[in-house]
């Protein structure tokens, strides 16, 4: 190997083995997948699995990717994709208590499915509703559906909806989780440029310890944290 072949080497070899702090416990991620379109780091503590920081979307192409999802009060299947959200807040919550459908979207259709089961629901999103007046009050519930992959900020996002439950509420999520054996670079969930942090049950059980939850359910794609 001569000179200059010997210093690309190392350059790539540095370069391949740089870290990265996870947005979720501030430790280091290691790489963890890269092809032309994607690079991946992998927590070493919480085990989340992050997007490359300089792959995020900016504000008007994040809104933009947000637009092309179809969201129908009247579409069967859509309707059956939430359903187990629905399920599980009628199973623990009655008539009349209080919800927040955070990060509803551009067209908020599970606040208004839960709203016709005569629950009070209130709305939030970042870039579609973003006042601030939701954020101020307390709920029984939370409904996160298709949300937290979305969260570049995780850690200060699950901090704040820790604090907006009331004692005995739940955080109800639904997202894709990544199990070990699953082929990552043929995993189509990963490709959605906004996805840009996947969780493990590693990650989730970290959240759980770190932000005193009292309980944590994971059926298949339903989340579900008990304050």
């Amino acid at each position: 190997m001569n000179l200059c072949s010997s210093i690309t080497f190392r350059i790539f070899k540095n370069q391949h083995q740089m870290t990265e702090l996870c947005p979720l416990c501030k430790e280091k991620g290691d790489p963890f997948f890269r092809n032309k379109q994607h690079k991946f780091y992998e927590c070493e503590l919480c085990k989340g699995i992050f997007r490359n920081p300089k792959q995020l979307l900016g504000r008007e192409d994040e809104k933009e990717r947000y637009l092309h999802h179809v969201s129908d009060i009247n579409d069967t299947g859509y309707y059956n994709f939430v359903l187990p959200i629905i399920k599980e807040v009628l199973a623990h919550f009655g008539s009349g208590q209080c919800g927040l459908d955070y990060g509803c979207g551009h067209t908020p259709i599970l606040s208004r499915l839960l709203s016709r089961e005569n629950y009070n629901m209130e709305i939030y999103d970042a870039i579609f509703f973003n006042e601030t007046a939701p954020l101020y009050k307390k709920y029984n519930f939370i409904v996160c559906c298709e949300v937290m992959e979305h969260f570049y900020q995780p850690h200060e996002e699950f901090k704040r909806l820790y604090e907006l439950l009331l004692p005995g509420g739940k955080l109800i999520c639904k997202t894709h989780i990544y199990e070990k054996g699953m082929d990552f670079d043929a995993w189509y969930y990963k490709n959605d440029p906004s996805h840009v942090f996947i969780y493990q049950k590693e990650t989730l059980e970290w959240i759980k310890d770190q932000f005193k939850w009292s309980g944590l359910e994971i059926n298949n794609r339903l989340i579900s944290f008990s304050k």
